[in-house]
């Protein structure tokens, strides 16, 4: 089961936040996910994810 869903928002190993916008499994078995970051699209694995922090906007 997929640890994110789409549309979520996500930080990358290297510290750069994108929104998932597809999952899929690899050939060898392993959850993947398809990262847009400023109009760029990366392929990643699941381990290489964490969730964003959600930020509260103020009224």
């Amino acid at each position: 089961m997929a640890k994110f869903a789409l549309g979520d928002v996500v930080n990358s190993d290297k510290g750069r936040r994108g929104v998932v916008r597809a999952v899929y499994m690899s050939r060898e078995g392993r959850q993947c996910y398809a990262v847009e970051k400023e109009g760029a699209m990366d392929f990643l694995e699941e381990e290489k994810l964490t969730a964003a922090p959600r930020v509260e906007l103020a009224a």
